[in-house]
């Protein structure tokens, strides 16, 4: 009796220190809510940074046919970026092109809009440079257009998709191609012409001559003396780049505020007045000018407007519009935040619009107009 007592005791002794010892099986503690490890997820990026996607060289066709996002098909220089891009294309080694032909009616140029799946926006563009010199596509197209800028044998083309203003390194995306061969059209061989035309030709040549030096038309009296009467101000003088600058407008506005509709050839569009555009749609609005032209082909690329036209002066291809403030030229076709819908005036500064060529200087212009803000 006394064995089974002592047995009880040790047993019981045991089972009060399996309870009370920390960590014990049969220890009490706080509740715990036990739950099955998350899978980690790596983030990914919504604008990812790809890097280089090619680099080597690409021998070069002298004319290459490229199909722009109208659907219309375009026959251009092989030897152009569009054209090294379309010929990469062709071989595989990027997958598409997103081309844009709206400048292309007023400006002959195509514009690049995407390599691939990466495409401009978000404050990225697709800006090209040739040995190290940036292509202003849109101001100069008639010498540095994509699809017309011609390339030689060694050079360096780099495609990169990010700011204009940053480093090669931090863009989203770029290319670099070397230029290989240049496969050049043979020229077409001249006709001569025939023995007999030749003669007729001489002959022809030989009256007129004999018409322009023997023979003067006579003037009658009266129409001597009108020639005689006409002065200096009935004549149209010459225009020259140089000098004889017209003025179309000059004075000072208060500084506009708030938010103003602006008419475009593809529609309207609500932007600051305090913009160059926003102040040239108050004085069409004021009837210091009669006419006001705005594009908006650059909407895609950059979200930028285009001034084409002040009253008479239109683009013409050799000659555009383009804006100085204090005397800086606003470079809109390099860098979105210039554009003449978006730079933003401030009280003080001087305004002047330019009709000419923007890489001479401002005085060599046709045709100015400048507002200095109040």
């Amino acid at each position: 009796m006394q064995k089974n007592h002592a047995l009880c005791s040790i047993f019981s002794l045991l089972l009060l220190l399996m309870v009370c010892i920390p960590g014990g099986v049969l220890a009490e503690g706080p509740d715990e809510i036990i739950s099955e490890p998350e899978e980690t997820q790596t983030p990914v990026p919504s604008d990812p940074i790809l890097g280089l996607i090619y680099n080597g060289t690409v021998d070069v066709k002298s004319s290459i046919s490229v199909v722009a996002d109208s659907g219309i098909s375009y026959t251009i220089p092989g030897n152009t970026p569009i054209g090294v891009l379309e010929v990469l294309m062709n071989s595989g080694a990027i997958e598409e092109l997103s081309i844009g032909d709206e400048l292309m009616e007023k400006k002959g140029t195509l514009l690049l809009y995407g390599i691939g799946n990466l495409s401009s926006g978000n404050g990225n563009g697709w800006f090209v440079k040739v040995n190290g010199e940036r292509l202003e596509d849109v101001v100069l197209a008639e010498t540095m257009g994509l699809s017309r800028y011609t390339l030689k044998e060694g050079d360096v083309v780099l495609y990169t998709l990010g700011d204009p203003k940053g480093m090669v390194s931090e863009s989203k995306a770029y290319l670099t191609v070397t230029i290989g061969m240049v496969d050049e059209a043979e020229p077409e061989p001249v006709k001569e012409p025939s023995a007999v035309n030749t003669s007729e030709e001489n002959d022809e040549s030989a009256e007129i001559t004999d018409i322009n030096t023997d023979t003067k038309p006579q003037q009658s009296d009266d129409e001597a003396e009108h020639v005689s009467d006409e002065t200096p101000e009935d004549q149209k003088p010459e225009k020259t780049t140089s000098g004889g600058q017209e003025v179309i407008y000059t004075g000072s506005m208060s500084l506009p505020s708030g938010t103003i509709t602006i008419e475009t050839t593809g529609g309207d569009y609500d932007i600051n007045a305090a913009t160059p555009l926003g102040i040239l749609h108050e004085l069409l609005e004021d009837d210091k000018i009669s006419d006001l032209t705005v594009s908006d082909k650059a909407m895609k690329k950059g979200g930028i407007l285009i001034l084409e036209g002040i009253n008479d002066y239109q683009f013409t291809g050799d000659k555009t519009w383009f804006v100085l403030v204090n005397n800086v030229l606003l470079k809109d076709y390099l860098y979105d935040e210039e554009g003449l819908n978006i730079y933003k005036i401030k009280a003080g500064d001087e305004v002047g619009y330019y009709f000419g060529e923007p890489s001479e200087p401002a005085s060599a212009a046709q045709v100015k107009l400048v507002i200095t803000i109040e």
